[in-house]
């Protein structure tokens, strides 16, 4: 189901490529975004998403351009090789394959505005590996602080809800004695038990 949705929206891969290009780096820190806005939106594809639809090749490209952006970025004096960046790609790949695609560029633009530390003398992919284990541990203390939230929220809104469904004791008591009336027996087992109480606790 989620791969016929991904390819009614990009039945074309290179639209995917276009969509999600670089210039969203910033845009999502610009407008605030979290860890778990990203992580628990299931309308963004995972990389795991994108191999299974377009094949290795789709996510491998779109995340060497990805890294790329590094080069120009990093004022340093040896850039990223050809093949570190396809060696960066397939290990992103094959060990955050659940990670989606605004979080890669989101976890880039962190990066790049030092979150992370910085480069010297080369862009070292070690150092972004490094970097990704600090994201997902960032990642995964969002999306409990997010689970929490809502679960207090939910609570509380169940408290609210049995507060304005509360009836008194006296009301309770008046509800009771129709359904004995009308000879509940359920209710007429439960007023036997009060009396049977009541007259225990005056004993």
């Amino acid at each position: 189901m989620k791969q016929r949705a991904l390819l009614t929206k990009y039945p074309d891969p290179a639209q995917f490529i276009l969509d999600y290009n670089p210039d969203l780096q910033f845009k999502i820190v610009r407008c605030n975004a979290t860890h778990a806005d990203l992580a628990l939106n299931l309308e963004i594809p995972s990389l795991g998403l994108l191999t299974s639809t377009y094949g290795d090749e789709t996510p491998l490209e779109w995340l060497k351009i990805q890294f790329g952006t590094l080069n120009d970025f990093a004022e340093v004096s040896t850039k990223i090789a050809k093949t570190q960046l396809e060696e960066l790609a397939a290990i992103f790949l094959s060990e955050y394959y659940y990670i989606n695609a605004a979080e890669i560029c989101f976890f880039i633009a962190r990066f790049k505005s030092g979150q992370y530390g910085r480069f010297y003398g080369a862009i070292d992919p070690m150092k972004i590996t490094s970097a990704m284990l600090e994201y997902t541990s960032e990642r995964r203390r969002g999306i409990e602080r997010h689970e929490r939230e809502q679960y207090r929220i939910q609570r509380q809104k169940e408290i609210e809800e049995r507060g304005n469904n509360s009836i008194s004791y006296a009301e309770y008591l008046e509800q009771e004695k129709k359904l004995v009336e009308n000879g509940d027996k359920d209710a007429i087992e439960r007023a036997s038990r009060r009396i049977g109480n009541s007259c225990l606790s005056t004993s």
